[in-house]
């Protein structure tokens, strides 16, 4: 069986603690002719670094959100991430707003705001890193491939190695995923914590596709995963993108 062929037949099941798949109609905060517009236009091929740059999401773009520029101490080299199991490194760097694969280019922001349902500590800001990666060829199929398999060696655990520091991390199934992804082709979510107790920031990582492009969003929470409902995936800072994306 092919590399592709697997990818496309793991299309809409549980594989460990992410899912991969095209999506199901479902409900949404925005109207289903903006739903349906973000869906059927955006771009398909692959993008110029100026296109993604221009899509990119910016200001007051996102509701509740502030969006700027990634800060340099937020930004990370792929030598610095590593994982005691190899195939676990692919999970950290998209956590940490990294792209994963081959991309030909890609663009980075961060959103600060309070999602709606949130659970801050002391009416903190929340924090989503936004990177938008366009690829050739078949590159993101088999980075959607990579996800798969990462996300069924990484569910037992392991130790996150990130610029000589060394901290264990999970990413346990989620029984509950992200809702209102109705403006989606393909996504994928999964968590990951330092498990109950740990003082190791929680991160909700929403993974969308669509052409030759994948956007990964990951949202920051302190402490231990308390559940989609306080603290929810960044559904609200995806949507506001792909539009922006369709849009284009």
């Amino acid at each position: 069986m092919s590399r592709n062929t697997t990818v496309r037949r793991s299309a809409r099941i549980m594989v460990g603690a992410m899912t991969l798949g095209v999506l199901a109609a479902c409900g949404g905060t925005e109207s289903d002719g903006d739903a349906a517009m973000a869906s059927a236009s955006a771009p398909a091929g692959t993008l110029t670094a100026e296109e993604i740059e221009a899509a990119m999401v910016d200001g007051g773009d996102v509701p509740d959100h502030q969006v700027g520029a990634r800060e340099k101490a937020d930004r990370y080299d792929e030598s610095e991430v590593g994982a005691t199991q190899p195939e676990c490194a692919v999970q950290a760097r998209m956590a940490l707003g990294m792209s994963i694969g081959d991309p030909v280019a890609t663009a980075q922001r961060t959103a600060m705001g309070n999602p709606r349902g949130a659970k801050t500590v002391g009416g903190d800001l929340v924090k989503t890193t936004v990177t938008l990666a366009t690829y050739k060829g078949k590159g993101k199929d088999e980075a959607l491939y990579d996800m798969g398999t990462a996300s069924t060696a990484c569910r037992q655990g392991f130790i996150l190695k990130l610029r000589g520091k060394q901290t264990p991390l999970q990413s346990p199934q989620q029984q509950i995923g992200p809702e209102r992804l109705d403006f989606a082709k393909e996504f994928g979510w999964y968590v990951l914590t330092g498990g109950p107790g740990s003082d190791v920031p929680t991160r909700k990582v929403l993974i969308v596709g669509s052409g030759h492009t994948l956007g990964f969003f990951s949202r920051t929470y302190p402490g231990a995963d308390a559940g989609p409902e306080m603290m929810p995936f960044p559904v609200d800072v995806a949507r506001a993108q792909w539009k922006k994306l369709a849009a284009g």
